[in-house]
């Protein structure tokens, strides 16, 4: 029995690492994430703005909204240190030659290549980062399509959640685990093909 629970925690962590890749270990999904937003800004209307204090006051807004304040505070719930992410300070890239990432983020700040990053989508992309989900698995992409929706229209997110399913990546809801007990007459299932087989 204490080995069937030891089998079974195991069986709960690997489930939740694939419902949302990326969250821990590898960020396996990002190439595909980027593939997908690629085609989807190929397909809409992508604003832009004007310099880096455009992009910081209309961050000021996108912060003030029911929708960032709803974001951050059921992501404060499970990472408390979201508390310090509640207004990402938008700021300029040293170096801007519009080659290599449009944007990037630790979290607390959000830095826009002002040669190719200044537009509504790149800052949307970074600010779905600082809500507590710093790779580009699942949660990230409900996130930025939660930002998306409200932030650059319905039929904007629609078209997005369309290149990842493209891309094979879900951004529903997460699949829940099997009980132990399910589990457990799953295993004994397999066990018993695997011995049928072997006895064949």
């Amino acid at each position: 029995m204490k080995y069937d629970n030891i089998e079974y925690q195991s069986y709960l962590l690997k489930h939740a690492r694939k419902q949302n890749k990326g969250a821990s270990g590898q960020d396996s999904e990002r190439q595909k994430t980027y593939r997908a937003e690629w085609a989807f800004q190929a397909r809409v209307p992508n604003p832009t703005f004007k310099s880096i204090e455009d992009a910081q006051k209309y961050a000021k807004k996108i912060y003030k909204s029911k929708t960032w304040q709803k974001l951050w505070s059921e992501n404060v719930q499970k990472d408390v240190m979201t508390i310090l992410r509640s207004t990402p300070k938008i700021v300029a890239k040293q170096r801007n030659s519009g080659r290599g990432t449009s944007g990037w983020t630790n979290g607390y700040s959000v830095t826009l290549d002002t040669m190719c990053g200044l537009n509504v989508y790149t800052l949307l992309h970074e600010l779905a980062h600082c809500l507590g989900n710093m790779h580009h698995g699942r949660s990230f992409r409900k996130t930025v399509l939660s930002l998306v929706s409200r932030f650059m229209g319905r039929d904007a997110a629609k078209v997005l959640k369309e290149e990842f399913k493209k891309q094979k990546l879900a951004c529903g809801e997460e699949r829940k685990p099997m009980t132990f007990e399910q589990w457990k007459a799953s295993r004994d299932r397999m066990a018993k093909i695997r011995e049928k087989l072997n006895n064949g």
